[in-house]
């Protein structure tokens, strides 16, 4: 049963034996929506940084979206990933997805840069052969050229 598609309904019990002994109550039966889906990236395309622009200007927004049903687990925060340094040269804000510098470029210093961000869902998994307690994420990979 998929949650989005059904809230909640109806069960009614009867016995039609032999013996029609019989009472009748309604059931509510609530589903819950479980966190099993991991925030997608909608892609974006390639994108471009002036030179000597000052630090904290705005560069772009990254986009994922998670199909969970319900809040906590269809919200998305945001991270750049330390391991390719993109975090030394850009920063992220954790609730939009907006992307900012946090330097000066100089073009004759490095013409280009790839950053990994990483999208992770605010409650802790339901998916099999996670980690107990952490989010569903997904990565995806930003690319930069100085102009």
């Amino acid at each position: 049963m998929q949650y989005l598609c059904l809230e909640h309904f109806f069960l009614l019990f009867q016995n039609n034996g032999i013996q029609q002994l019989a009472s009748e109550a309604t059931v509510y039966i609530v589903l819950e929506d479980v966190n099993d889906e991991i925030p997608l990236f909608i892609e974006r395309e390639q994108e471009t940084v002036l030179e000597g622009m000052p630090p904290n200007t705005k560069v772009t927004q990254v986009q994922a979206m998670d199909k969970d049903g319900t809040y906590p687990n269809n919200k998305v925060y945001y991270a750049i990933e330390s391991k390719d340094q993109g975090d030394k040269f850009f920063s992220i804000d954790r609730e939009t997805g907006e992307i900012y510098t946090r330097v000066e470029f100089d073009r004759e210093e490095k013409q280009a840069y790839a950053i990994l961000v990483r999208a992770e869902d605010g409650a802790a998994s339901d998916r099999p052969n996670m980690k107990p307690g952490e989010p569903n994420s997904g990565q995806s990979s930003s690319y930069f050229t100085e102009h």
